[in-house]
């Protein structure tokens, strides 16, 4: 009797972990792999991207931290830059996206915290959007909800493993079942960029004063 209440209580908890989760694969190419799932709470799907790249956490932390150079790799990213710097790991950036024509860009003041673990060495990523951090801007759309966590650990000396989760609301005008079709590209094509982007000569080796590999 004893052990049948054990096995049920495994299977509770695990169909509650299953329902938990939830991530549906999308897209697996070059490395990169694309999940989907319902928003509990949004009719805006959650996104996840977890990939594993050759890399140090100090050179992903240094292009997440060079705010002006977002554009060459962030999906429609029009500019970046920073509103107020708290310390080397915490500020206020702000950032405009390009829309397709004719619905109008959208942009986003956002707190930018990165921190790590002292024991693990797992760093973590939290991006948040402040809608009313700043005034809104005439023709430009102010998202409402943007929240970006990136939990990323080293491998080994030279590995890098990026578990990426966002959830989105992109504001005004936006038809959820068209953004839901099309919200794979824009995690997908970001990544493939940042890719690239972290390998390049100027933040390869960068020393992070308050990230250790």
């Amino acid at each position: 009797m004893k052990r049948k209440i054990i096995l049920l209580l495994l299977a509770l908890w695990c169909g509650y972990g299953m329902a938990q989760t939830g991530w549906e694969l999308k897209k697996d190419k070059d490395g990169i792999k694309v999940y989907s799932r319902t928003n509990t709470h949004s009719k805006f799907n959650e996104l996840r991207v977890e990939t594993t790249w050759t890399g140090r956490l100090s050179d992903l932390a240094a292009v997440i931290l060079d705010i002006p150079a977002y554009p060459n790799w962030s999906f429609n990213c029009k500019s970046s830059q920073v509103l107020k710097r708290l310390s080397p790991s915490d500020l206020y950036i702000y950032t405009e996206i390009n829309s397709p024509w004719p619905a109008a860009n959208r942009d986003l003041p956002i707190h930018l915290h990165i921190t790590q673990d002292p024991s693990t060495k797992v760093m973590t990523v939290k991006v948040e959007c402040i809608p009313d951090y700043i005034p809104h801007k005439k023709d430009i759309v102010r998202v409402p909800l943007s929240k970006e966590t990136w939990t990323v650990r080293a491998v080994d000396r030279n590995t890098i493993h990026i578990d990426y989760q966002l959830e989105v609301d992109p504001g005004e005008n936006a038809p959820a079942w068209l953004v839901n079709m099309f919200s794979i590209k824009g995690p997908f094509e970001t990544f493939v960029r940042l890719k690239d982007q972290i390998h390049l000569a100027k933040y390869h080796d960068t020393s992070v004063p308050f990230i250790t590999n």
